[in-house]
Formats: C-alpha cells, sequence, structure tokens
C-alpha cells in the first residue's frame, strides 16, 4: 500500500489541501491524516471513496497511482472547441466583401504577384 500513501500526498498537495484542511473535510483528526501518509495506518474503504471525492480523482488514481485516460467527455470538449475555432476562421474566411480594404486583407498576395508577372513580361519586350 505504498503507494497509496505516496499518492495521497501527492494528491493532497496538488489539491492545495493541508492536512487539518483534508481533516476536517473528512471528520478525523489531523493525526489520522498523518498516519494515512506515513503508512503507519489505512483508512477504511469509505474514508478511501471520500478522499477521491474530495481530491477530484478516481479510486484507481488514489489507490493503484494510475493515471487516468483522457476521459470521453474531454475529448468532446477538445473536438468542440477545435471546430468552433474552424467554424470562427471560416466565417471570417467566405463572408461577403464589402470594401477594397477587405479585399486587400484577404488577397494581398495579388499585388506582389502581379508585380512580379507585370515586370517578366516588360523584361521580355526589351
Amino acid at each position: 500500500m505504498n503507494q497509496f500513501q505516496q499518492q495521497l500526498t501527492k494528491l493532497r498537495q496538488a489539491a492545495g489541501l493541508s492536512q487539518e484542511q483534508l481533516a476536517d473535510q473528512l471528520h478525523v483528526s489531523r493525526q489520522a491524516i498523518s498516519k494515512w501518509e506515513n503508512g503507519s495506518a489505512l483508512p477504511d474503504i469509505e474514508k478511501i471513496i471520500q478522499i477521491a471525492s474530495i481530491l477530484h480523482v478516481s479510486l484507481d488514481e488514489l489507490v493503484l497511482a494510475k493515471e487516468p485516460a483522457v476521459s470521453q467527455s474531454k475529448l468532446d470538449r477538445l473536438i468542440d472547441a477545435h471546430i468552433q475555432q474552424n467554424q470562427q476562421e471560416n466565417h471570417w474566411r467566405y463572408q461577403e466583401i464589402n470594401n477594397g480594404w477587405e479585399f486587400l486583407a484577404r488577397y494581398w498576395w495579388i499585388i506582389p504577384a502581379l508585380g512580379g508577372i507585370i515586370c517578366g513580361i516588360v523584361g521580355t519586350f526589351r
């Protein structure tokens, strides 16, 4: 159970909780938390479930130190954010051009290209 005591300490600190704060939320003494982190005692299963809930981690991550896989909801949020970003970019690209400045902002590269073509044509007639 060495993994549990290491994980408890690491996850508690990552959550920004002191032993006293975690103890208050679990309705146990600070010394009980200290014993759990030192490995001289173990909490019962109900307390382990409460600890996982308070620290917002899975039981596997708390007890077995298994890193959680990317959950489907996180993956869905990432995909939605990417789709929304693409839609915003495409909206700008495909919206109606209202004036010459908007045209130049989108198609500025045409001016140097036309300049090069004209210089090339003029150079061939000399």
